[in-house]
């Protein structure tokens, strides 16, 4: 029995067992209190998680806190299901060399009556931008060299070099107030924003609730308020949908699916992941072996590893973006895949096998990475898995002390601007993510990515992608394994199909 399929039955029992206890515990007319008669239906209660959106913080320069940020802000340009970049805060935007020069709206204001002007423009890119703030917008907008405010609703944007694909997280960024940003880390806690929503009330840790800003400038969500539960375990989250005490619950695996699909009333609906899978390296012996890592690259059956684990609900990595993705290119042929060229580049390397190696990975990672274990077993690799905490795994200070190389695996860097670019930056720039486990990236890649971004016409991106991602398949210094999709489970009394942006998008959910 496959992993895919082990799971489904182990997860059907549990979430029976959980549900049966849920329903057996209160009276029957109240087993469906989260989902009221359509005509009267004011609340909405979501049931998310992830291991970083446990709501002890709803920082909204966090992005993994995509509710209620989403919610309660509203961001200068929006990007429609197709793609489409569309002003939302802006009147207008336009991209001329190195500057986005942006037209603001007139007439909007933030929740605490505050205006909306350029200043609260210039105030949130320069919070993201300081040296001492922590945020994963940096990255995105790391080519910025000025915010110019010209009148109260006009602003320039100007990078360091012509920037084509700013307008892309600009897409993704919540604009936040210049007052609320000069009180310090009152930001992060007093939730003040444009959006269809504010804060009513934070639990620390369990649940935030919103409720409806009647002053909202754009169109009406259907709902009074909304509740964004964090329910850490998946079948305590599904079980609170079957049991009527949330209406959307996230972060659902396709091993569940079926328990949904089972049960009247309910339904399931999907989006392609903006994560991406990866596997990568401690660049010390035999990693800093390109020929080892080129091997491992061929040893690695991608199109195996995402059908085992999650069936129809993962497209195997052809590239670091999926297949929609600005810049994508077909750069790795799953029919790359070729156990006995691994094992002649093995030869070549030099590097005597069988040969035992580290294989760190998160909790969350550990079925995936148990599988490539028996992958690279075929080929001469030995892996001792080693389960590392989430809080320190990304920290190289960790691997210090290992003689040896490691290799790493990890499901992470969110990309819902679904732009090439940003992996580009993280894995292959002078300004490499994987600098800090030893890796030298290569002065031509980084030449490239910065002419990606100056290039105007997006054909000629792609052109530029394509090189990009050639001399990346020779380093092989990152191993892009797969893209899960983001799953979700939905009260028949809910009426919404995900966009594909990776976030619940409130707007865009109606009742029955």
């Amino acid at each position: 029995m496959n992993l895919f399929k082990r799971h489904k039955a182990i997860a059907a029992l549990m979430i029976l067992s959980l549900a049966s206890t849920a329903c057996s515990s209160q009276p029957a007319a109240k087993q469906q209190q989260g989902a009221e008669s359509p005509s009267k239906k004011e609340t909405l209660v979501i049931a998310q998680s992830t291991e970083t959106r446990d709501l002890n913080d709803i920082d909204p320069l966090q992005k993994d806190i995509t509710a209620p940020r989403s919610m309660v802000y509203d961001t200068l340009i929006e990007r429609k299901a197709d793609g489409k970049l569309v002003p939302s805060l802006a009147e207008s935007f336009e991209v001329s060399g190195n500057t986005v020069h942006i037209q603001l709206k007139k007439n909007i204001a933030f929740q605490n009556g505050e205006p909306l002007t350029s200043e609260s423009v210039k105030a949130t890119l320069e919070k993201i931008l300081n040296k001492d703030v922590k945020t994963s917008y940096k990255s995105g907008f790391a080519e910025i060299e000025q915010v110019k405010v010209l009148d109260d609703l006009t602003v320039d944007i100007i990078s360091k070099q012509p920037n084509y694909v700013l307008p892309n997280f600009l897409a993704e960024m919540p604009v936040l107030s210049a007052k609320r940003l000069a009180a310090g880390d009152e930001y992060k806690t007093k939730l003040n924003g444009t959006g269809p929503y504010m804060l009513e009330d934070w639990k620390r840790g369990e649940q935030v609730t919103l409720k409806l800003n009647d002053k909202y400038w754009g169109a009406k969500p259907s709902f009074q308020k909304v509740v964004i539960k964090n329910v850490a375990d998946e079948s305590t989250r599904i079980a609170e949908l079957l049991s009527g005490k949330a209406d959307i619950v996230s972060d659902v695996s396709p091993a569940s699916l079926d328990r949904i699909k089972g049960q009247k009333g309910f339904q399931t609906v999907s989006e392609p992941g903006v994560r991406v899978t990866w596997l990568s390296y401690q660049f010390k012996a035999p990693f800093d072996n390109k020929k080892v890592r080129q091997a491992i690259y061929k040893a690695v059956d991608r199109k195996g590893l995402a059908q085992n684990m999650f069936g129809e609900f993962a497209s195997p990595a052809t590239a670091p973006v999926i297949k929609s993705g600005a810049g994508y290119v077909e750069a790795y042929p799953l029919t790359d895949f070729n156990l006995d060229e691994a094992k002649k580049l093995m030869e070549e390397s030099g590097v005597q096998t069988p040969v035992t190696i580290d294989l760190d990975a998160r909790k969350v990672d550990l079925d995936i990475a148990q599988i490539v274990q028996a992958q690279l077993k075929k080929m001469g690799i030995e892996t001792k898995i080693n389960t590392i905490d989430a809080g320190t795994f990304f920290d190289p200070k960790r691997l210090d002390e290992r003689k040896n190389g490691s290799i790493l695996l990890s499901t992470s860097f969110d990309n819902p601007e679904k732009e090439s670019y940003r992996l580009f930056g993280t894995a292959y720039s002078a300004e490499s993510f994987y600098k800090r486990y030893g890796y030298q990236p290569s002065p031509e890649a980084d030449a490239l990515i910065k002419q990606y971004v100056a290039e105007p016409k997006a054909e000629n991106r792609t052109e530029l992608s394509k090189k990009i991602l050639q001399l990346s398949k020779e380093d092989a210094s990152v191993l892009w394994l797969m893209h899960p999709s983001n799953i979700y489970g939905l009260s028949d009394a809910i009426d919404w199909k995900p966009d594909g942006t990776g976030r619940i998008e409130i707007r865009s959910i109606k009742v029955k």
